[in-house]
């Protein structure tokens, strides 16, 4: 029982944001991991970016609009990223931005807020290629790969994914997201 109590406490900040990156970064890196290149690619950039400012997104949109946020660790979901480096498709899902209102629920405010952490995703990816296209920068390619792969998996219409949330507020929102960061995804 112990265990399974420790398993489903979530961790905050500061710890949740480490924890969650060392996850991120196993699972999309899998053996590659130990190789000190790895840590100089486009991949890991990509992931320290993709992730970072993905998460800081949701969390400052939610402030800017008078809410409370911060970066949750859920444990299970550490460790099924975690796993998923063992696995043929790699599961993103070490936490999240618990975002609550102090002065009553503000839809657009919730919308915007979760958006964001996709659309930082985009536009990194878009960046990225931008930068590959006029250099032919293997580093940019792989950078907009992962970016690309955190916007598409985080767009999914499943609960309690980013898509999921978007789509029920804002379907025509959900749909220009996603055909967008899927197109990225599959360009690189």
């Amino acid at each position: 029982m112990g265990a399974v109590r420790m398993l489903s406490r979530e961790i905050g900040e500061p710890v949740s944001f480490p924890l969650a990156l060392v996850a991120i970064t196993l699972a999309v890196g899998g053996e590659r991991v130990l190789d000190p290149r790895f840590y100089e690619s486009g991949y890991f950039a990509g992931i320290l970016a993709g992730f970072i400012l993905h998460e800081l997104a949701h969390r400052q949109v939610a402030r800017r609009y008078g809410m409370h946020a911060e970066f949750i660790a859920y444990p299970p979901g550490l460790l099924i990223t975690l796993a998923s480096a063992l696995l043929p498709i790699i599961i993103l899902a070490p936490g999240y931005v618990r975002t609550y209102a102090f002065y009553g629920y503000n839809p657009r405010g919730f919308l915007n807020s979760v958006a964001a952490g996709p659309a930082v995703n985009i536009g990194l990816a878009l960046l990225g290629i931008a930068y590959h296209t006029t250099t032919g920068s293997l580093w940019a390619w792989q950078f907009s790969w992962v970016n690309g792969l955190i916007a598409v998996f985080n767009l999914l219409p499943v609960p309690p994914l980013d898509g999921e949330k978007i789509l029920r507020a804002d379907t025509r929102l959900w749909v220009g997201m996603f055909i967008v960061a899927a197109a990225i995804y599959l360009a690189v």
